[in-house]
């Protein structure tokens, strides 16, 4: 951190010197210089960089909108601050021994947080500059009213985390600049209330009804605090007032801390479910009948879709707390007016689940069965088709229901993953932020439970192989000292994916085209080869590029033992790569291991059940559209692009094959995987069914491309066939040929 910082005040001291206050490009690539500096640097003089580097925005925004009286002084002045920003973050000096030039009114004696006084109250100063101190004013206000907007949000939606971030922000730049003018008050208050609001960014602390009042009684405080200076300077505050503003800050900090809150807000009138806000703010007699009507006609006048209550904290019709209580019991109301209760739950042994889950499915099949039936299909009694419609609507809601019975969330395992980065990343001698999305994704407890160790391997080659070792070269190629390895989770259609992603050098083509070689798993250069055939090489058994072995890894295993657990869960893993960027596993696991959706073919007598989500259209096949190509074998033309072919024929026993071989296949059944596109040859399509999968016996389950069987509406039995694995195996057998 403290080299990064440390490169940015270089950079930052050649700008200015090349810089002319007259070029607003210059200038605002200086605003950015600082912004970086204050917002990488947590080491010693926190608070005083902090305070500085939003300073120097400050004179610079001046100096941008043409609103400094002095120019070369304001700039004289920013100058001067990253001469401060040097000696504290280079050099490492006690703000304490700074030296201020004549009439910068700075630092000082930079006072700490909360030092001194009750409570951590100090006096402000008396000399601030009147320019700077009517800026600092102006700017508190607008954050502060933009705070009674965002808080108000947070009631209706808690989980909002732009408008928590957006809250700290104002608080932030108002503790800065407070120091920076000498207000030392204000800044151990705003200090105290953007810790609270810190925690809540990171998840620790929850910004639920009582916490939520605690922060509107920081805003209301500090705007009596920020229209005193705003009046009568740096002079002292009122002593009641003080006694209050002590009291808040006390509330704010045993709330950061975790202890106990007493709810003390006084509560509205009860409300009645159905009530609108405007309703409840006349009822309770906080906002007259003619202020809502006046509300009203503005938001039509304007046609903003600003909500009622922000209009009227904008009108000065009702203040920001008014208005949240009276969501709070227009909220209550709607659910009853009762807290929600704890839900009650029930241990369950994962071997009856399992039996629960199979009787289902049992169920499932019985039910399709019953449907195909011939005696069934011959009857035409509407009342006969009607109950049979509701058996089958009963029958997916029951299975719904059982399969969501063993779906757990996958955040245990994610932060599993937090602290892995956290030691590998200090074992190798690399700054590494880990960031992490979706870990409130669901997924079957069987996967979440297998996915572990996959994801462990796959973390450890993104921190040691996949992030630069050397921070120059980091540097070099305009990224940040800090790597960044996020981990990321989400459901598309059936599937969900999890994404591992670093920003580190990529994958190495030719490093692994030489390895490949060198193992005989290519016979020419494999120029040719695209990149995602080339980056499957690494799931190769023993496979590894690494110059040396590693504690961490280099050995050569874990990817394809990564590559079989997933193949095992059938799921599958993409992979896009870009040298000097970074590189991204994507590992797309199915919902639920128990029934998928299937379309159903037939190849000769032999049924097939493909997985619906892997196909992307099913054509016919046509002479003209069929093309062949020297050393790609057969190709179908479709939409201007050429697809491989390929025939299941080899996948029918030898009782179940037709005699008219592959020329007379009619359909194509389009499938993708990863990035790779095939036509799978079928003779006829028999169907859309929901198939419970059924495990394969020790012979059948060695056969790449085959994930399960199913007992189909008919009673027959159909091979659910593995795309994936499929491909694979066709394409080995065709460049074999």
């Amino acid at each position: 951190m403290k080299e990064s910082c440390r490169i940015k005040l270089e950079e930052l001291s050649g700008a200015l010197v090349a810089a002319d206050p007259a070029d607003l490009q210059a200038l605002g690539s200086l605003h950015l210089f600082f912004t970086e500096i204050g917002g990488l640097w947590t080491g010693p003089a926190a608070s005083e960089v902090s305070s500085l580097c939003v300073m120097a925005q400050g004179l610079l925004e001046k100096i941008i909108m043409a609103e400094s009286a002095d120019i070369a002084t304001d700039f004289g002045f920013v100058s001067q601050i990253a001469t401060l920003l040097q000696a504290l973050i280079c050099d490492e000096r006690d703000p304490g021994e700074l030296v201020f030039p004549p009439g910068f009114h700075g630092l000082g004696s930079s006072p700490s947080m909360g030092g001194g006084g009750q409570d951590g109250m100090e006096e402000d100063v008396a000399d601030a500059d009147p320019s700077l101190t009517a800026d600092f004013v102006r700017e508190s206000k607008e954050h502060l009213d933009a705070a009674d907007v965002l808080l108000m949000t947070l009631e209706s939606e808690p989980g909002n985390m732009e408008a928590v971030n957006a809250v700290f922000r104002g608080f932030h730049t108002i503790k800065g600049v407070a120091g920076f003018l000498g207000f030392k008050t204000i800044q151990g208050f705003a200090h105290e209330t953007e810790n609270l609001l810190d925690l809540a960014r990171m998840g620790k602390v929850t910004l639920d009804s009582a916490m939520l009042d605690i922060v509107f009684a920081a805003v209301d405080m500090l705007k009596k605090r920020i229209h005193w200076v705003e009046r009568n300077g740096g002079t002292a505050f009122p002593e009641d007032q003080s006694a209050d503003m002590r009291a808040v800050q006390r509330k704010v900090k045993a709330a950061a801390d975790g202890s106990p809150i007493k709810e003390d807000a006084p509560a509205l009138p009860p409300a009645k479910a159905g009530m609108r806000l405007g309703e409840i703010l006349v009822e309770s007699g906080t906002v007259p009948e003619y202020a809502i009507g006046d509300a009203l006609r503005a938001q039509a006048d304007t046609g903003t879709n600003a909500p009622l209550g922000e209009v009227l904290v904008k009108q000065a019709a009702a203040s920001a707390r008014e208005v949240t209580l009276a969501l709070r019991s227009q909220k209550q109301a709607n659910e009853g007016g009762q807290p929600a209760a704890v839900k009650e739950t029930v241990k369950v042994e994962a071997d009856r689940l399992d039996r629960l889950l199979d009787a289902i499915g049992e169920l499932v099949i019985a039910e399709s069965m019953i449907f195909q039936s011939p005696e069934l299909k011959g009857r035409k009694s509407p009342a006969l088709t009607q109950q049979m419609v509701m058996l089958d609507k009963i029958t997916r809601e029951l299975q719904k229901m059982g399969t969501s019975l063993r779906m757990v969330p996958i955040r245990p395992v994610f932060q599993k993953m937090a602290r892995l980065v956290r030691d590998l990343s200090r074992k190798a001698g690399k700054e590494v932020e880990f960031i992490c999305s979706g870990d409130e994704t669901e997924l079957d407890k069987t996967v979440v439970d297998k996915i572990g160790d996959p994801l462990i391997h796959m973390v450890r080659n993104s921190v040691d192989h996949g992030i630069e070792a050397d921070q120059a070269l980091r540097i070099e190629a305009g990224k940040p000292v800090q790597a960044k390895v996020i981990l990321r989770a989400f459901q598309k259609g059936g599937n969900v994916c999890i994404q591992i992603q670093d920003d580190g050098k990529g994958l190495n083509r030719e490093a692994i085209l030489r390895k490949a070689r060198e193992r005989g798993l290519l016979k020419d250069d494999g120029a040719a080869l695209p990149d995602q055939e080339v980056w499957r090489f690494i799931f190769e058994a023993g496979f590894s590029t690494a110059a040396q072995v590693t504690e961490i890894s280099g050995r050569g295993v874990g990817m394809d033992v990564v590559r079989r657990n997933i193949e095992e869960l059938r799921g599958r893993i993409d992979i896009e790569s870009r040298a000097g960027e970074g590189t991204t596993f994507s590992i797309w696991l199915p919902l639920s291991l128990a029934i998928i959706d299937g379309m159903i073919v037939r190849v000769g007598r032999q049924r097939f059940v493909f997985p619906t989500l892997s196909i992307l259209r099913i054509v016919p096949l046509l002479e003209e559209d069929l093309r062949s190509v020297a050393g790609r074998g057969e190709l179908l033309l479709l939409q201007d692009e050429l697809i491989p072919i390929f025939d299941l024929d080899g996948f029918v026993p030898d009782q179940d094959r037709v005699p008219h071989g592959g020329a007379g296949r009619k359909l194509a059944v389009i499938v993708e995987t990863g990035n790779r596109k095939a036509g799978l040859l079928v003779d006829e399509l028999l169907g859309q069914q929901q198939v419970v999968i059924k495990g394969l016996g020790e012979t059948l389950k060695q056969i790449p491309g085959l994930s399960g069987g199913a007992i189909l509406s008919d009673g027959t039995v159909g091979i659910i066939l593995d795309t994936d694995g499929l491909m694979n195996s066709l394409r080995a057998v065709t460049a074999a040929n």
